[in-house]
């Protein structure tokens, strides 16, 4: 009974969010028509999402054929939910079996969704105080992100030229070739007191 109830508040919530995205709807509706299974190994939970033009749909049992089944511990799932650039394949403990093509459509649709958060939060408190506000937050994050690319390259400038801790370029290189004839010098060495 609690597993229905949940399946049915995913289900709700899975379907309100794709309504701020558009273009993963508009992806998932040539997949109209197949099943997806997820198979959480650690905490053990199954389910199953039927995609359709209206959305998706999440049952707890099905009795038919599934095209992609997604098998793994519950924080692949969470990694697999956050990250939207790397490969699948690369999620570590995440397998996914099932048709090829279906599976390359669905990580495209994964890759490419962009939810709308400035509607969802303009429906909440307005549309003028509500983009004021996401206007607000990415001239923030932008800032941050400026900062933090600067910060992390006067950051390496000040270790290598000021305090001498981070050798440069030339110096790392010139060590290199010092190593290397060293070796060399060591290897000749060595025949040559095999050799005696």
């Amino acid at each position: 009974m609690m597993k229905t109830a949940f399946l049915a508040f995913l289900e709700t919530r899975i379907n309100q969010l794709l309504k701020l995205d558009p273009v993963t709807i508009e992806a998932l509706r040539s997949l109209d028509g197949s099943v997806i299974h997820f198979n959480c190994l650690q905490p053990e939970f199954q389910c199953y999402v039927f995609l359709d033009a209206l959305g998706v749909r999440c049952a707890g049992w099905h009795e038919g054929s599934v095209d992609v089944t997604f098998q793994g511990g519950a924080s692949s799932f969470i990694e697999l939910s956050a990250d939207r650039v790397s490969a699948w394949d690369s999620i570590k403990g995440l397998n996914v079996s099932g048709d090829p093509e279906v599976i390359a459509a669905l990580e495209s649709a994964h890759r490419k969704m962009e939810l709308d958060w400035e509607s969802l939060i303009c429906e909440r408190i307005g549309p003028v105080a509500g983009h004021t506000l996401v206007e607000g937050m990415r001239l923030i994050a932008s800032t941050f992100v400026g900062a933090g690319e600067s910060l992390s390259a006067q950051g390496a400038v000040y270790l290598q030229d000021e305090l001498k801790v981070i050798p440069s370029e030339p110096e790392l290189s010139a060590f290199s070739r010092e190593v290397d004839a060293l070796r060399g010098s060591v290897e000749h060495l060595d025949e040559r007191l095999n050799k005696s």
